[in-house]
């Protein structure tokens, strides 16, 4: 080793500037998705059709003053967000909540949001989201599905949504078949919290 080879960088030498944000990440997406390509295709096909105009409803929420609502949509931006990992468009819903919540100016976030989401739609309109047909469901075995969803929700994995659907016979007779729906409702629109309450009053109901 020579002597300039073992001196350290010259403080005055340029760093390589940090890589850019990904819109979506979409390694990480499929990770999340235990690695089932197909369905994380299907996730952000579901997520260019649902929230496209999901910016309006909050800005006319505010505007009526309905600041609950708002605070709700916004939320449920930030899941769905989070679901397909797009980092910027999770910060801005995230940020939008809080400010509502705090009952801070939302105007600058609102925009934010929605720029934040525009280019988020132009990477999906930008992509072939034709997913291969979906194998049949993995069969559950009885009295797993209520467990293994639990685990699933907790963590926001989004195979929950495959697994309602293959259970769909044991959860509609733990549940019924209204209770399902809002379950199966609820998972379909990444609102993970919300499918885990159904999960618990269905279970106090059934030992009271």
């Amino acid at each position: 080793m020579t002597r300039h080879d073992s001196l350290p960088p010259s403080p005055n030498t340029p760093q390589p500037a940090p890589l850019p944000e990904p819109i979506i990440d979409l390694e990480a997406g499929v990770e999340r998705m235990m690695g089932n390509r197909a369905l994380y295709l299907r996730v952000l096909a579901r997520f260019r059709s649902d929230y496209r105009d999901a910016v309006a409803p909050i800005r006319e929420a505010l505007a009526a003053g309905e600041h609950n609502l708002a605070r709700r949509l916004a939320h449920t931006i930030k899941g769905a967000a989070g679901m397909i990992d797009a980092p910027a468009l999770h910060g801005a819903a995230l940020a939008l909540e809080d400010a509502v919540h705090g009952a801070r100016d939302p105007a600058p976030l609102l925009q934010q949001l929605d720029a934040a989401l525009a280019a988020v739609l132009r990477v999906l309109d930008g992509m072939d989201l034709t997913a291969p047909a979906a194998a049949p469901p993995t069969p559950v075995a009885t009295g797993d599905a209520r467990a293994q969803l639990r685990v699933m929700l907790d963590i926001g994995d989004g195979a929950a949504l495959e697994l309602v659907a293959a259970a769909q016979g044991e959860l509609s007779g733990y549940l019924g078949e209204r209770e399902y729906a809002v379950l199966r409702a609820a998972v379909s629109d990444f609102e993970y919290e919300r499918a885990l309450e159904v999960l618990d009053r269905s279970g106090r109901s059934g030992q009271e």
